[in-house]
């Protein structure tokens, strides 16, 4: 995870740039949250407090990202925290978003989450796919070498990406899909797949998962040869992860060994 800059440590412009945008700031703290931003921030402001992320305008990869999930915020809000502002200064992108007050995802077997995240996932596969830049799935997808595989994960639907239970946010009310960095436009069924997949890292049995999954809208477009095609990829990619030094943190761990187990269970079916 990015070590986090904390507010006092900020430009003074930056700043300066933030309170005047918020109309003003009582107090400030530094939030884990938010891999892809080197800035994680609760600021309590006068009108309800505020989660603020930035990104040095010297990291173009979180800048991309960061500008990316501005311009799609406004046709999201069904699903995620609204955008309040976003300003460039000192150096920095800053972007605002209403404060969500809840917690992460619980994907382990019998979560009463589960249900829930599923109708917000199934509220995205209605969601029309805006006229923001995308990359396409096949893009991502051929990046990673696997030609094979681009016929398949391309459409036209809008696709989150990375919904792991951090992204995903609960509360009495609603649920919250967080982090839109990497969007795509691909197939309808890509982000029903990744929350088996997840579900399987969380502990079900991979059998368990493709039960519940799919009850998901988009699970049911998968097309014949696509699940076991996608399982495959996932599992030889994530043991790319594997072979890396950094790769020692209990999520990728996990992750990894759930996209083995997928695959084995594929392949003996």
């Amino acid at each position: 995870m990015t070590n986090k800059t904390d507010w006092n440590d900020l430009p003074q412009g930056v700043r300066d740039a933030v309170r005047e945008q918020a109309g003003g700031i009582a107090a400030v703290r530094t939030i884990s949250a938010g891999w892809n931003s080197e800035a994680s921030l609760v600021a309590e402001t006068g009108s309800g407090p505020l989660f603020v992320k930035g990104a040095r305008l010297a990291d173009t990869l979180k800048v991309v990202q960061l500008r990316r999930e501005i311009s799609i915020n406004p046709y999201v809000t069904h699903l995620s925290p609204e955008i309040r502002f976003h300003v460039e200064a000192g150096g920095w992108l800053v972007a605002a978003f209403n404060f969500v007050n809840g917690r992460r995802a619980d994907y382990s077997p019998c979560s009463p989450d589960i249900p829930r995240v599923f109708e917000a996932l199934d509220a995205l596969s209605h969601t029309p796919r805006p006229d923001v830049e995308l990359k396409y799935a096949d893009q991502v997808y051929s990046s990673q070498g696997d030609v094979a595989l681009l016929r398949r994960v391309s459409g036209d639907s809008l696709v989150h990406g990375d919904l792991t239970p951090a992204n995903v946010l609960v509360t009495p009310e609603r649920v919250f899909l967080l982090d839109w960095a990497r969007p795509t436009r691909g197939a309808s069924w890509l982000d029903a797949v990744s929350m088996a997949h997840f579900m399987i890292t969380c502990g079900h049995s991979p059998r368990d998962a493709e039960a519940i999954a799919a009850q998901l809208r988009g699970w049911k477009d998968l097309g014949p040869g696509d699940l076991d095609a996608i399982v495959h990829h996932g599992s030889a990619v994530r043991s790319a992860w594997g072979l890396k030094p950094h790769a020692t943190d209990p999520w990728t761990n996990a992750s990894l060994e759930a996209a083995r187990r997928w695959w084995s269970h594929r392949r003996a079916l």
